[in-house]
């Protein structure tokens, strides 16, 4: 046998073990795909459910907001209300009552004064 007919046969096994490396690699690749679309196909199920609870949670989230939108702005009210209400009580309450303390304080020191008690505070006893 001559060197080019030995390169041949050394050229075809290289060209054989490179086949075969080859078809390996296909077959791992068609099982690591295959795989791949099984995992795929899980998650796709999996994250649809996921997707239905998640958008029945939002739907109930926003149920109560809604409600909690309506309690706050029903307490937003109620509060406006009291308010109006205590400054009007404040309005109407303050002036009297203050009026009437300065008449009694007034009164008071009158009545010390013609009884004799010319300093005008009841504690005090003259030396």
């Amino acid at each position: 046998m001559s060197g080019s007919e030995w390169a041949a046969i050394i050229g075809a096994q290289v060209c054989l073990v490179l086949l075969v490396v080859l078809v390996v690699m296909i077959v791992r690749l068609d099982r690591t795909t295959r795989e791949l679309r099984t995992a795929a196909s899980e998650f796709r199920r999996e994250s649809g459910a996921a997707l239905r609870e998640l958008r029945e949670a939002v739907r109930d989230a926003d149920y109560e907001l809604d409600r909690v939108d309506a309690l706050v702005t029903g307490a937003e009210r109620v509060t406006d209300r009291v308010d109006a209400a205590s400054a009007l009580a404040d309005r109407v309450i303050t002036s009297p009552v203050v009026k009437a303390m300065a008449v009694g304080t007034g009164t008071r020191r009158a009545v010390q004064k013609l009884r004799g008690n010319g300093s005008g505070n009841g504690n005090r006893k003259r030396a």
